[in-house]
């Protein structure tokens, strides 16, 4: 992590590596029909930023087809290195990735378009970082951009476990300077980086029972923000009791009631050209 970006308190380990590929899966079909819908098509060159593991780019690959090509940007290395060989095993070879600090970052080439799924919120300036990348883009080139609502999680009848966690987790993106509910202002992100105001829409899979996703992603985010929870005093490891979490998150839930992850807000336009 470098000063050009809020600090990062989510790492790259491989428990948060697996977590991110959870996460991923579970928003997978709004990302793709963002792509879709904002003219991402066969033949053209995407750049992804903030690409992780790199499940954004795999699917902007699969869109563009063998005539286009992606090229995403991580900063931290292990995610980099992750992506590269989960291409290869995959077999796209449309799709690369590199070690990058995208405040600093200079293309060598030009995009039809620019992808970026839960990048922005970790950025000081997004709408300056934005404005620079686009650059790299041609004229009438597309912007997908996509942030969390996070205080849009619910549970019906919330219970008091899991009003609690989901408020450790908003406690602690805001102890580290990270706004929680950025997908709601993306607007103004685009605006303040040259662009129309933008298309959006607001998307997350809404699940039935005990077995629901939300309460996995709920249990790994708040595994991966714990040292900041604690650190930040906003509850001790013994309230958190982070090793039986996702199973008293389950718990809560009465069969036939349901369960919210973070709405995902969806955001595109073209530059101008």
């Amino acid at each position: 992590m470098t000063t050009t970006q809020n600090a990062y308190a989510l790492g790259a380990k491989d428990d948060e590596l697996d977590r991110l590929d959870l996460q991923a899966s579970y928003y997978r079909m709004a990302t793709i029909d963002a792509m879709r819908w904002a003219g991402i098509e066969p033949g053209m060159k995407v750049l992804d930023i903030g690409s992780g593991t790199g499940a954004v780019a795999f699917d902007a690959a699969r869109l563009v087809g063998p005539t286009g090509s992606v090229l995403g940007l991580d900063l931290a290395e292990v995610p980099v290195q992750t992506a590269n060989e989960a291409a290869v095993r995959l077999g796209l070879d449309n799709v690369s990735f590199q070690q990058a600090d995208l405040a600093t970052w200079q293309p060598h080439e030009t995009f039809d378009a620019l992808t970026g799924r839960l990048i922005t919120m970790y950025l000081p300036d997004p709408s300056a970082v934005i404005a620079s990348l686009t650059r790299a883009l041609r004229p009438g080139g597309i912007v997908v951009l996509q942030e969390f609502a996070i205080s849009s999680a619910r549970q019906p009848s919330t219970s008091p476990l899991v009003q609690r966690t989901l408020d450790w987790v908003l406690a602690a993106f805001r102890a580290v300077g990270a706004p929680t509910d950025l997908g709601y202002d993306l607007g103004r992100v685009f605006r303040g980086a040259g662009l129309p105001t933008p298309t959006m829409t607001v998307a997350a899979r809404w699940e039935d029972g005990p077995d629901a996703v939300a309460y996995g992603l709920l249990a790994g985010i708040t595994r991966t923000l714990l040292p900041v929870i604690t650190g930040h005093q906003i509850a001790t490891a013994a309230e958190v009791g982070i090793d039986t979490l996702e199973d008293r998150l389950r718990e809560t839930s009465q069969q036939g009631s349901g369960a919210l992850a973070p709405l995902l807000v969806s955001a595109w336009a073209r530059t101008p050209g």
